[in-house]
C-alpha cells in the first residue's frame, strides 16, 4: 500500500511539474511586432519608435496612437512622411522650450 502511495505522489509530483512548465512557457509573452501593416495610420499619432530584426520580432516602426501601437513596414512612403513629420514637431518644442541663457558681465 505504501508502495502505491508513493507512486501516486511521485506521478503527482512529475504532473505539476509539467503543468507549470506548460502555463510558463504560454505566458511568456512577446513584446514586440511579428508582422507589419502597409495601411496608413488614421488614429492620432502621438509618437513611434523604430524596432530592429531579432527573431520572432521583424524590422518595423511602430507607432504610438490614441488607440494604441500600430506596427508599420519601415519601407512605405507614408511611414517616412510620418516620422519626418513627428521629428520636425519634436525639434520645434525642443527649441521653444529652451530656457534662453544670460550672461553676467
Amino acid at each position: 500500500m505504501q508502495w502505491y502511495i508513493r507512486r501516486l505522489a511521485c506521478l503527482a509530483l512529475v504532473a505539476g511539474v509539467l503543468a507549470l512548465t506548460a502555463s510558463a512557457s504560454e505566458m511568456k509573452i512577446i513584446k514586440c511586432c511579428t508582422k507589419v501593416s502597409v495601411a496608413n495610420v488614421t488614429a492620432p499619432i502621438l509618437g513611434y519608435r523604430v524596432q530592429r530584426k531579432s527573431p520572432p520580432c521583424v524590422r518595423a516602426v511602430i507607432f504610438e496612437t490614441t488607440e494604441g501601437e500600430v506596427c508599420s513596414h519601415w519601407k512605405e512612403d507614408w511611414v517616412f512622411a510620418k516620422i519626418k513629420e513627428l521629428e520636425q514637431i519634436r525639434r520645434a518644442n525642443k527649441s521653444t522650450t529652451r530656457a534662453p541663457t544670460t550672461s553676467s558681465a
